[in-house]
């Protein structure tokens, strides 16, 4: 029902263009989509890099893999860039789209059409591996997913290494720090919250830019959803909200630009912007990531055991009635969607925010980076790193 589902709904806006599209392989375990809006500069090296794949020793052959392009709204010249590049590779397993259909409005919708139509192509156990029109993939990019696409895993995020050329030194400080504080974080998550696909060390990147989802879970998940901005990260909840397997892996990397001319309000552009002005950013301090990570410690625990005073606790770490929270139990039937639910609404959860106030970043990454030392040290002197932390907190 589902693939039927796609099948029309994918036929009735997308327009082949050059190449035919053959009759689907079952040899295929990767297919890579990119949406393209106005890519004239960028759609070529992004090809180029993709007819470069090798596993070190020799070329990946063209029968475990297909690229689709999907020319979305576009009045430059990304499709005769498209159209001309397959002409040159005409064994390099591209297939072209182009689109005007006013309901493919964002770079959500477009992923969705995309990643739909390669459903329909691909096996249940293939990867749909999402990348951007300006991001280069590593030579090695598609036999990291051949290797990971074999092992147990849902939904794979693989390294995105940001292209610094241009990007204002300013804009390139606050970068490097976003990036040291979520690397942080996730160094905290993993060791609140561990999960066995999982495990430290991972990096925090979770976007379009270098993702691959399992093609049964996709189907099961019922596809991305097609947002105007951040649709990488829903389908990244979705994934996890229904309990499947995620790894974080650095064996697929990418390198993608940094260009401040934002093509989705709200985007990594806008972010880039950001960082060029005199803004600094607020984020979770020590405190409240720890608050929030215990709370979700103590929501797994319940869900394997309901005890009240399992209850109370959530509900006094989050801010929270103990009545909201039995409900939350209630309509959640796991503990992942519950989880993925709450980090969504503490964001805009006043309580919560007034009793944790969000901190100046460089202030935020010192926290962490002293927990860590403590951490370490407290281990070896076979003391809770929890303990002290506690402790410093009523200390102060």
């Amino acid at each position: 029902m589902f693939k039927n589902q796609l099948l029309t709904k994918c036929s009735a806006v997308l327009d082949p263009v050059g190449k035919p599209l053959p009759e689907p392989n079952r040899k295929v375990r990767l297919i890579v989509t990119i949406p393209a809006k106005n890519e004239e500069d960028n759609i070529w090296k992004t090809l180029s890099a993709l007819t470069k794949q090798s596993n070190g020793l020799s070329s990946i052959s063209s029968e475990f893999y297909e690229v689709l392009v999907l020319c979305n709204q576009c009045t430059d010249h990304t499709e005769e860039y498209c159209k001309l590049f397959q002409n040159f590779h005409s064994d390099f397993p591209l297939y072209i789209f182009r689109t005007y259909d006013p309901r493919i409005n964002n770079v959500g919708m477009a992923r969705r059409v995309l990643m739909d139509t390669a459903s329909h192509r691909i096996s249940p156990d293939g990867l749909i591996i999402t990348t951007d029109a300006d991001t280069q993939a590593d030579s090695n990019w598609l036999n990291a997913y051949l290797t990971l696409q074999v092992k147990p895993l849902d939904l794979i995020c693989g390294y995105i290494h940001p292209d610094l050329k241009g990007l204002p030194a300013e804009a390139r400080k606050k970068l490097h720090q976003n990036r040291n504080y979520i690397n942080l974080v996730s160094r905290l998550e993993s060791q609140f919250c561990p999960h066995e696909s999982d495990p430290w060390p991972r990096h925090s990147h979770n976007s379009g830019p270098n993702m691959a989802i399992r093609n049964s879970v996709y189907q099961q998940i019922g596809g991305i959803p097609p947002l105007s901005c951040f649709e990488d990260i829903a389908l990244y909840q979705k994934v996890v909200g229904h309990g499947f397997k995620v790894h974080h892996s650095f064996k697929p990397k990418v390198t993608t630009s940094c260009r401040s001319i934002s093509r989705v309000p709200g985007g990594f552009g806008t972010q880039i912007k950001n960082w060029t002005t005199s803004i600094t950013e607020e984020v979770e301090g020590l405190e409240k990531l720890y608050e929030r990570y215990m709370a979700f410690t103590e929501i797994r625990e319940c869900y394997r055991e309901p005890k009240d005073e399992l209850f109370t606790s959530i509900s006094k770490r989050l801010k929270l009635k103990i009545s909201n929270v039995k409900f939350l139990f209630q309509t959640h039937p796991q503990s992942s969607s519950l989880i993925v639910t709450l980090e969504n609404e503490l964001k805009d959860h006043l309580p919560w925010n007034l009793a944790h106030p969000n901190k100046q970043i460089h202030i935020a990454i010192k926290e962490l980076e002293g927990y860590f030392v403590n951490f370490s040290q407290t281990t070896n002197s076979n003391k809770s790193p929890l303990i002290s932390l506690i402790n410093s907190k009523e200390h102060e």
